[in-house]
């Protein structure tokens, strides 16, 4: 039962990380005067997989990986029509830099759980020599 509370709680500490970092990276990219689906969608899939990572009880490196699958999907879904430049009322050009930012990012971030579990575990893992 103390796995189900667990993943219970990370599922929810995943959302609110999604909604926190999608909205600070929205104000932040408007204050900066960039782009803002890029870089909304690449933090969100950051943090969404650093925090499925960091906030499951078990199977953290199943658990990052199922995130990535998630927000692939949901960002596919999300991202919609994207045009370059964005916010003109003749944006000609349809592209697809949000949605690959935001899939990159999200790749990078299994790695950098990955590395990190790899790292982690070998410590613990490693028979004394002698």
């Amino acid at each position: 039962m103390n796995q189900v509370k667990g993943f219970a709680f990370s599922f929810v500490i995943v959302i609110i990380s999604f909604l926190v970092s999608a909205i600070a990276a929205g104000i932040l990219a408007d204050l900066a005067g960039i782009w803002k689906k890029p870089v909304i969608g690449a933090t969100a899939a950051f943090c969404v997989v650093i925090a499925g990572y960091v906030t499951a009880p078990s199977h953290k490196q199943l658990a990052s990986v199922v995130w990535l699958i998630v927000g692939l999907i949901a960002a596919w879904d999300l991202a919609g029509n994207s045009y370059f430049p964005e916010g003109y009322e003749h944006a000609s050009q349809p592209t697809f830099i949000p949605l690959f930012a935001t899939y990159i990012s999200g790749l990078v971030a299994l790695l950098i759980c990955m590395a990190w579990h790899k790292k982690h575990n070998k410590k613990y893992t490693s028979t004394p020599k002698g």
